[in-house]
């Protein structure tokens, strides 16, 4: 019964708590230039919301499908080029639009591992650094900002109030499941589970290293707040449950594999029963990614947690466009997220 009564008391705070979204600004017209040096007049790229966070000490920006791709992936700037011909000139400009001093960027390499701008040497553009492959980086200096080209992915900032800093992470599943070790039982773990285990041990370290700052291994007050990410009803991972397999009496190796994933999932969610299931559905392996990551953050005693309203499958505007590039749709397009430090 009070678990029951939990789950009602979270359902009701997450409702409250919920972002909003603005409403959207009137199209407008902008020149843009590519390249090449092709100029053409486009509508003035909007985000799909902007929100100050934690209050005032950060803030989130997205952009969506409506301004077309926000794929920046390359190793140099002709490559991006290249594939992407328009989006130096975009980052550019935002990163002076919303006075970005730094902007610190990893290439999110579903690897559960936490950097900061040390190592993150390449000036790739103007103020623009890559050079390590992670899925967060810790933003420790005012007017530091985490890009994130994404679809379908969580994005999630962590906020430390003691020290100020924030954890911008790339929350994707394979980001905060080691699927790795869960197919091969012996296989080696890596260093941390999860992205988000990687970013509070990250962020506790930094904390005892300021002057003012006492370790005490006191649980961590940080909030958090998650971003553009997929809902469960398209987050499928088809198990040999599935009523097709069942019956044709076929089980493909990819649904045995998923099985045991959902398995790993529902054997977690048991522990924290007053928290929404990560597994919504079993045969089809609906998997709620925000719930799964809201498991993890309260196993380190983090409970102060808001979230957006959106759904980057199924999101659309009022004319039923999509929102937001998707993965289950396309799988080059990307959106952009931006996490910045006020």
């Amino acid at each position: 019964m009070l678990d029951v009564l939990k789950k009602i008391r979270h359902y009701i705070q997450s409702a409250l708590q919920r972002g909003r979204r603005p409403a959207r600004q009137e199209d407008s017209v902008a020149i843009e230039t590519d390249s090449s040096g092709n100029v053409r007049v486009v509508r003035a790229y909007q985000p799909v919301y902007e929100r100050d966070l934690f209050g005032g000490k950060a803030k989130i920006i997205v952009f969506g499908a409506l301004d077309g791709d926000w794929n920046y992936a390359g190793v140099s700037v002709d490559e991006i080029n290249a594939k992407n011909p328009v989006v130096v000139n975009r980052l550019l400009s935002i990163m002076d639009r919303y006075n970005i001093k730094r902007a610190l960027v990893p290439k999110p390499s579903f690897n559960a591992k936490v950097v900061t701008d040390v190592d993150l040497p390449n000036e790739l553009l103007p103020n623009f650094f890559r050079g390590a492959d992670a899925d967060g980086v810790i933003l420790e200096q005012p007017g530091d900002a985490y890009f994130l080209a994404s679809a379908d992915c969580l994005a999630t900032a962590l906020f430390d109030p003691h020290t100020n800093m924030v954890a911008a992470l790339h929350c994707g599943r394979d980001a905060v499941i080691d699927r790795n070790r869960l197919d091969s039982r012996g296989a080696e773990h890596r260093e941390n589970e999860s992205v988000i285990d990687a970013a509070i041990k990250m962020l506790d370290r930094l904390s005892c290293e300021m002057p003012d700052r006492p370790c005490d291994g006191q649980p961590i007050e940080m909030q958090v707040f998650l971003a553009a990410g997929i809902r469960p009803e398209k987050f499928e991972h088809n198990t040999w449950r599935h009523p097709l397999y069942a019956n044709l009496g076929i089980a493909p190796p990819e649904s045995v594999r998923n099985m045991g994933l959902i398995d790993h999932l529902e054997n977690l969610q048991v522990k924290r029963g007053h928290l929404p299931s990560i597994v919504t559905e079993n045969a089809f392996g609906r998997i709620n990614l925000f719930a799964l990551v809201r498991h993890q953050l309260d196993a380190h005693g983090v409970t102060q947690i808001e979230e957006d309203e959106f759904d980057t499958a199924t999101s659309t505007d009022s004319n039923g466009n999509f929102l937001f590039h998707s993965n289950r749709r396309d799988r080059t397009l990307r959106n952009l997220v931006v996490i910045k430090r006020n």
